[in-house]
């Protein structure tokens, strides 16, 4: 017997899925998958202010070891399928190509094209993740089990080293949600989602894709957007947020403990920024994000400052207008609020703005420049 618990566990659930589908797995070893697996920890927090103490985990099996390429079923790909004992199995899209940020050139990207989840109750696991073929056949990547996992929780895995693709499954009720990647100063990598509805489990499958090889291991946390407008951690916790009220209808939220700021938006998509303020002129995190092109661009400018700020004015460059003036909203419970304006711009290339000013607790005036 293992000194391990979490290893006794594990093998006993391997072989127990290998003694209830016979020949279609005798080709997984569970002492190999042992060896060869890698744990992916979810540490559950409870968030007091913006601080977060760790209080539980989620594990996830090794994958590498169990994506041999052996079609486990020649069920032909579709949208979701249901067996009579409950089982669900969601089938992606196709991974849409990633381009050279330069060259507008396709990048060649290992890795599965497409990915599809299955949860089923009745086995063990009761999480499933798979590789489908361009025929529709699919062969195992790995497996996880929900029992235990909080229903707002999310849980995932990387599908293999050097994959660049991780599969997970998130609460049905978030409306959009964002990975969190290592920040870098010559800027993120680019990543592709997809995603579609678990039905009856209350839970959405997804699969995400990055350029960069070393992203997929490094994605331990997620933030994720609910459709009643709260913000969530990938262990359901509450992270404290605001909703601007623009246009856009935008939330900003704040993440201390995972060091990362950031916005969801119905238009704009999301964005997540480090709360590394050195980044900044202001000494403060900042977010700055536009969309459209030349001609016709929109643009929301965020910056996490103390309470008892009051609002200065962002002085726009040529070509850009303001439309909504510099604002203070407070950022519940916490003891920071949250600076913004929004404008549009008839020139996409350079700066929108020259300046943002706004003023501290003690008279301090803060200014930030591009």
């Amino acid at each position: 017997m293992s000194t391990d618990t979490f290893e006794d566990e594990l093998r006993a659930l391997l072989r127990d899925t290998a003694d209830a589908e016979g020949a279609a797995y005798v080709d997984v070893a569970p002492d190999a998958v042992l060896v060869r697996g890698r744990r992916v920890v979810r540490r559950r927090r409870a968030v007091a202010g913006v601080g977060i103490a760790a209080a539980a985990i989620v594990c996830l099996v090794g994958w590498s070891a169990l994506g041999t390429g052996v079609d486990r079923t020649s069920t032909p790909a579709g949208t979701t399928s249901a067996s009579p004992h409950g089982a669900v199995t969601a089938v992606l899209d196709t991974f849409s190509g990633l381009t050279d940020g330069t060259s507008g050139a396709e990048l060649s990207i290992p890795g599965p094209r497409r990915v599809a989840v299955t949860v089923d109750p009745s086995r063990t696991p009761d999480l499933v993740y798979w590789d489908v073929a361009e025929n529709g056949s699919r062969s195992m990547l790995g497996g996880s089990s929900l029992v235990g996992v909080d229903p707002l929780a999310a849980t995932w895995g990387t599908a293999g080293d050097g994959s660049h693709v991780v599969v997970g499954v998130v609460p049905e009720q978030a409306r959009a949600f964002s990975l969190v990647t290592p920040m870098r100063d010559a800027g993120g990598g680019m990543s592709t989602t997809v995603e579609k509805v678990l039905p009856g489990t209350g839970r959405k499958a997804f699969g995400t894709q990055f350029s960069d090889p070393s992203d997929p291991a490094a994605a331990r946390h997620l933030v994720w957007w609910g459709v009643d407008g709260t913000v969530h951690d990938e262990t359901g916790a509450l992270l404290p947020s605001v909703a601007l009220g623009d246009d856009d209808g935008t939330t900003v939220f704040l993440a201390a403990a995972l060091d990362r700021m950031g916005t969801f938006a119905r238009e704009g998509g999301a964005s997540m920024m480090s709360l590394d303020s050195a980044r900044n002129s202001s000494g403060r995190p900042v977010i700055s994000t536009a969309r459209g092109g030349a001609g016709s661009l929109t643009g929301l400018f965020v910056a996490v400052v103390p309470d008892g700020t009051t609002a200065g004015a962002m002085v726009p460059t040529k070509g850009t207008t303001v439309t909504r003036p510099l604002a203070v909203v407070d950022l519940p419970d916490t003891d920071r609020s949250v600076v913004w304006a929004t404008y549009t711009s008839a020139d996409a290339p350079g700066a929108t703005y020259s300046s943002v000013t706004w003023t501290e607790p003690g008279g301090r005036q803060i200014t930030e420049r591009p």
